[in-house]
């Protein structure tokens, strides 16, 4: 069996507050009057694009100076089209993170036709794990609708930019109709703290052994009494709490989930919750309790000059990301590569960076690993 985790990974936590009640707020909205309309809470604090669509889409167009639709190229099929969709990004402003929770959508089907045309189906996904998973889905009719999309606590520590993307599937179009996709409106609810305040790190591993997954995790920057939280889930989305550690002078701790649930991933993530009433979280990790083989990893890397030299691992042939991040949380550099499965020397033309420390990232497939080094 073999473990594929997102972690360590240093997760940059600063002075996070209650993400519900009178803190959500409607950080980026669009709206469409004959141009795309951008409002922001809180100015320099994040930035957000217009809204674009993917290659598969035709056209756009506003219709009546209140709405924005694309048309033709939604598929017909009950799959999304990856390449037929909206799409809007949204990126922290120097100095802060984004946390986001809700996605609000009001959309519809087109009225065009004698009982209307286009996408009956919608699914939103973002660009933190390749558009991969479903953050919701649902059904289009030809009346608006608003639905809000609560989204997972991936979203409650974004130090760079996050995409999403809007997909419409299962089309039909009645006669004389038009396959459209229409909004009136997108918004985003969250905060965007600033990173300036104490330093606080959560990081988590996971290892399947046999009937079993044990769990390390390290934090750093938490009071003593703070309860950490073992939560699991299937699908990372629901979790659930399966234990939980006081924590009293330590930094490192560990847990057996002796009785993982008998599927071939899952998931954990640490709840920090601190006698300040404050809680945080790490990321979620992801155990592949059925694979075979080496993990997917970073095995080293070395400072050579201006370039890196490393040393990488793919359990499976697919396509990787790799990262550099600071210690602040701001990605420096960003290499997309194709790989089989094995091993790799790859080396990464860094630059001119000051010398200090660094963390490299290498997602893909599923997998999301890190590694920090001295340059």
């Amino acid at each position: 069996m073999k473990t594929s985790t997102l972690s360590p990974l240093t997760l940059l936590i600063v002075c996070l507050l209650p993400v519900s009640g009178t803190w959500a707020q409607t950080i980026v909205g669009w709206t469409f009057n004959n141009d795309q309309i951008i409002t922001y809470a809180g100015g320099a604090k994040l930035t957000a694009s217009n809204i674009t669509i993917g290659p598969d889409i035709d056209t756009t167009e506003y219709n009546g100076a209140v709405e924005f639709f694309g048309q033709s190229g939604w598929p017909t099929t009950t799959t999304i089209d990856p390449n037929a969709y909206f799409q809007f990004v949204i990126t922290a402003g120097a100095g802060y993170f984004l946390q986001l929770n809700t996605v609000t959508l009001t959309i519809r089907r087109s009225t065009t036709g004698t009982s209307g045309a286009g996408p009956q189906s919608w699914s939103l996904r973002s660009s933190l794990d390749g558009y991969s998973t479903d953050l919701e889905t649902g059904t289009l009719t030809t009346s608006y609708q608003t639905v809000p999309v609560t989204l997972p606590t991936a979203f409650q520590s974004i130090a760079s930019t996050v995409t999403f993307r809007l997909y419409g599937y299962n089309a039909q179009v009645s006669t004389g109709g038009s396959s459209r996709v229409v909004t009136d409106a997108i918004n985003i609810q969250g905060q965007t703290p600033p990173t300036t305040l104490a330093l606080q790190t959560l990081e988590l591993i996971g290892t399947p052994t046999a009937g079993a997954v044990d769990l390390q995790w390290q934090a750093s920057g938490f009071a003593d009494g703070t309860n950490y939280v073992v939560e699991r889930s299937i699908d990372a989305t629901n979790f659930s709490e399966i234990d939980q550690l006081t924590g009293s002078g330590q930094t490192a701790f560990q847990y057996k989930d002796a009785s993982p649930p008998a599927v071939s991933a899952v998931y954990y993530r640490i709840m920090a919750q601190q006698p300040n009433g404050n809680s945080n979280w790490s990321p979620t990790i992801v155990v592949n309790l059925s694979s075979t083989g080496g993990e997917t990893g970073i095995r080293s890397v070395a400072a050579e000059g201006g370039d890196l030299r490393t040393l990488l691992h793919f359990a499976a042939t697919g396509t990787y990301q790799l990262n550099i991040w600071s210690t602040d949380g701001k990605m420096i550099y960003r290499q997309v590569v194709q790989e089989q499965a094995g091993d790799l020397t790859q080396d990464l033309s860094f630059g001119t960076h000051a010398h200090g420390i660094y963390i490299l990232t290498l997602s893909g497939a599923g997998v999301r690993t890190s590694r920090e080094f001295i340059y």
